[in-house]
């Protein structure tokens, strides 16, 4: 019952793109549409709203999200990110997705729709290894750990969601697949 419920997506588009010389990593082609669009084109039924967090180019943003937001606390990655897409959600949880996805957004959707319960308030993607990704579901309720993470100066991913006690999910590295520097997006293409 509880998968049935609506969520907002969230897109996390904050970064400095620095291994891309820059870029703006949303705004990179991939497979003729922008890298934005993998992530939330087609529009995910269940999802109340598209909430995109960007660090620059909020009118090309504003084309597919219903509302794009800055970051809370500028330059403190993605955390702070979260925390922007946390506070303004009108749902009772996010999935969150990062900007530069290359894998298939709607089977990551899925998967953190059917392993969400009524008891999780953090679950995050990881692969066969243990590694985590920016694909997660947050529970609104979480906003008060995130905050008190970014005010002890935390930055590290991975340290905030140990302090949320995020759930682990493992799914198949291959859908995790995104574009973290011409490399990645290089070599996705010769798969």
């Amino acid at each position: 019952m509880n998968a049935a419920r609506d969520f907002s997506l969230g897109i996390l588009a904050g970064g400095l793109g620095q291994r891309w010389g820059g870029r703006d990593k949303g705004l990179i082609a991939f497979h003729g549409r922008p890298l934005l669009a993998n992530a939330c084109d087609p529009r995910p039924a269940k999802a109340r709203e598209i909430l995109i967090c960007c660090r620059d180019n909020a009118r090309f943003y504003s084309h597919y999200g219903d509302r794009v937001l800055c970051e809370t606390a500028p330059f403190r990655g993605p955390c702070a990110g979260i925390s922007a897409l946390l506070s303004a959600t009108e749902t009772e949880s996010v999935i969150v997705l990062p900007t530069d996805l290359m894998s298939n957004s709607q089977q990551l959707i899925a998967r953190l729709t059917e392993t969400w319960t009524g008891k999780d308030h953090a679950v995050v993607l990881t692969d066969p290894h243990g590694r985590h990704s920016p694909c997660m579901r947050l529970a609104k309720e979480a906003l008060a750990g995130c905050c008190s993470f970014l005010d002890r100066g935390g930055r590290q991913l991975s340290e905030m969601l140990t302090a949320l006690r995020a759930r682990a999910v493992p799914v198949d590295a291959s859908q995790l697949r995104d574009a973290d520097s011409p490399a990645d997006f290089l070599d996705y293409r010769a798969d």
